[in-house]
């Protein structure tokens, strides 16, 4: 096994674990947000923990204050919104998922990723190398949005199948 396939491998696994992670995030994000007054706080809590490990680590190796390869002023505009978009994404999940559950929400967050990245890599947007949009990619979103509708359908009928029982229990 060659360096650049044994690199995949790793990577991969991380990937794994790293969305296993991700998983479970509004599931506790969305516990966090249950025990304050507004999910707003539990979002500023859990950006705040966030940012003290990262400020602990950065320390340990050494590499803080950040330094840029180019002037600040040389970056995009665009580069200043990630930490944005983590919020939107934390506080929209703490609010979300204690109502909908984690499988809906992963779907459709996980899909709507794709559909993102199909588009960034097929454009070369934001950084990405330029990978244009073949057959086999444009299939894969699809069952990707097929899986979206197979798991809300799913949660309907559960949900119909659910309150048949309770008539049926109720009559007995």
């Amino acid at each position: 096994m060659n360096h650049s396939t044994s690199f995949f491998l790793i990577a991969i696994g991380v990937g794994l674990l790293a969305g296993g992670l991700l998983g479970a995030q509004p599931s506790i994000n969305g516990s966090l947000g249950k025990s304050v007054a507004h999910p707003l706080q539990a979002s500023l809590i859990s950006f705040g923990s966030g940012t003290a490990i990262l400020l602990v680590l950065t320390l340990l190796v050494g590499e803080f204050p950040p330094a840029f390869a180019v002037s600040p002023r040389q970056l995009p505009w665009w580069i200043w919104f990630g930490g944005a978009i983590g919020v939107v994404m934390v506080s929209t999940s703490l609010f979300i998922v204690p109502r909908i559950g984690s499988l809906p929400w992963f779907a459709a967050v996980m899909t709507g990723q794709t559909l993102a990245a199909l588009l960034l890599d097929h454009y070369g947007l934001l950084g990405n190398p330029k990978t244009p949009v073949s057959a086999l990619r444009v299939c894969g979103t699809l069952l990707l949005v097929l899986g979206i509708l197979a798991i809300v359908g799913a949660r309907k009928l559960e949900a119909t199948q659910d309150t048949a029982v309770e008539i049926v229990e109720s009559e007995e």
